[in-house]
């Protein structure tokens, strides 16, 4: 009995924690290979931002393209393990009372990589709207290394990282512009997780954050957040092209590590065949014991 109960617990840990995720990923683009036409007249002929689709799919999650938009489907992006705003959208599909309280009213849970998205005069994340773009490589602070997101980050006695999170990219030859960084204080109920040096003169500024479903929003009326949140900035800021080719792909890979990290900490997946047959074989053991 004791080596049926360790095999069915030994089958079920892998069986839960290779569990991939249905991700919605709201941006300009409808399709990985379908920029739009700004982008394709600008030369993309894949979606800017496809580099981070690329990389979830790889690692086993399932990826549907949202095209952004004011009015939201919400009962769509609900039915999501994690949605993910990307930094390849438009702020003003964020602004009006309407639409922030439909966007932070979803229950889903929900990244943001965009900084121009969580401004006081937006979503409401931050208490102002400051927001300078990174120059060269970033390196993060970390505020808290226990939290999950950093399991296998490296750091510094002083907490920093020890190699760059994200570097400025090219297109066509030409430097991009940054990570656009908020540099105000986070509104009411967020946990700093992560700052940068950014931006000329050097300021610091949030690059990851959190919030949990209740929370108060610096919105005016007052958003109430419907489900859990990070802010996770990255993705390049338009220069000398479309603003619909913002959203580059800048990470390193110890940023695409974190990044991972933070998308198997906010998904919620449903449980595989698998792991559902072993969580009834491991059920019925347990019931068994019992009963002797």
């Amino acid at each position: 009995m004791k080596k049926l109960f360790a095999f069915a617990l030994c089958a079920l840990l892998p069986a839960l924690s290779s569990q991939a995720s249905d991700i919605i990923w709201v941006s300009f683009h409808g399709a990985d290979d379908a920029p739009t036409l700004d982008a394709a007249n600008a030369g993309f002929t894949m979606a800017p931002d496809v580099g981070y689709t690329d990389l979830l799919a790889a690692n086993g999650h399932t990826v549907t393209r949202y095209v952004t938009t004011g009015a939201p489907d919400v009962n769509f992006l609900n039915s999501a393990d994690l949605v993910i705003i990307s930094r390849s959208v438009p702020s003003g599909d964020y602004e009006t009372d309407s639409e922030t309280a439909a966007w932070n009213g979803i229950t889903a849970p929900t990244m943001i990589l965009s900084g121009y998205l969580i401004r006081a005069n937006r979503l409401g994340y931050t208490t102002g709207s400051g927001i300078p773009d990174s120059v060269g490589d970033v390196v993060l602070t970390v505020t808290d290394p226990s939290h999950p997101i950093f399991a296998g980050l490296t750091l510094n006695p002083d907490n920093t990282m020890t190699t760059p999170y994200a570097q400025q990219v090219t297109f066509n030859a030409i430097l991009q512009n940054g990570i656009s960084v908020n540099t105000n204080s986070l509104a009411a109920g967020g946990t700093l997780l992560a700052t940068a040096v950014v931006g000329t003169p050097a300021v610091a500024g949030t690059i990851i954050g959190e919030w949990q479903a209740g929370s108060v929003m610096n919105t005016n009326p007052a958003d109430i957040l419907g489900g859990h949140r990070m802010v996770f900035l990255t993705g390049s800021r338009e220069n000398t092209i479309t603003s619909q080719g913002a959203g580059i792909y800048d990470l390193t890979p110890a940023g695409a590590a974190l990044f991972l990290n933070a998308v198997n900490y906010m998904a919620i997946p449903e449980p595989g065949t698998a792991a559902l047959l072993a969580l009834g074989v491991l059920g019925a053991l347990v019931g068994r014991r019992r009963r002797t």
